[in-house]
């Protein structure tokens, strides 16, 4: 396994069963997802989890990792309403293509400006931003969390939220209305933990 490279994919056995193994993951660590048939997953199961160095976690666990990496999930930073510009991965547009879907909106969007950008936001405060909370700044609503969630490792609220672009420089001096009342947040650097800083 420490042969295959990051993002890569081989056809392999594991604890006797064939799967696709790939070194990828969507928790902003070094990891691999095994991709077996279904009649082979309750053996592979039990067989990882027979070693005591592994313990099973939900999808919880795996969103706090996401969000601590900053990486967007669909339903919440990307959606048919939400373009690439919008969340922050314009460097995955490959503009010089001669054509693609959306190429035109994405060119006209371009060229006008954007109207909300994706940020990260870190609360000052014990609050915990989550989604569908409004951002305020000088008390007026100016965007919308996206996601948001307690980060152990910076023992803090952490969100990625919508917000203007005037509003989207590192620093910022935000606000979260947690439970009708304003708690203060700073636009954050992505990600909030670098990649490879958990094991």
């Amino acid at each position: 396994m420490s042969q295959l490279p990051r993002r890569g994919v081989v056809e392999t056995t594991v604890a006797g069963a064939p799967c696709r193994l790939t070194r990828t993951g969507y928790t902003g660590e070094d990891g691999f997802e095994i991709f077996p048939s279904v009649a082979d997953l309750p053996h592979l199961w039990d067989a990882l989890l027979a070693n005591d160095a592994v313990l099973p976690c939900g999808l919880g666990a795996r969103d706090v990792c996401r969000l601590e990496a900053g990486l967007r999930l669909y339903g919440h930073e990307l959606s048919e309403d939400i373009t690439p510009l919008e969340a922050a991965l314009s460097w995955t547009v490959k503009f010089d293509k001669p054509d693609f879907i959306g190429k035109t909106a994405l060119e006209a969007q371009k060229a006008r400006g954007l109207t909300r950008c994706l940020v990260g936001l870190t609360m000052q405060d014990r609050a915990i931003a989550r989604e569908s909370y409004a951002v305020l700044h000088d008390g007026q609503e100016v965007g919308v969390v996206t996601s948001g969630t307690f980060s152990p490792h910076l023992n803090k609220g952490i969100a990625l939220a919508f917000v203007p672009p005037q509003l989207a420089a590192e620093g910022t001096q935000l606000a979260v209305r947690v439970r009708h009342e304003e708690h203060p947040a700073v636009v954050t650097k992505l990600p909030f933990v670098p990649f490879g800083a958990k094991k």
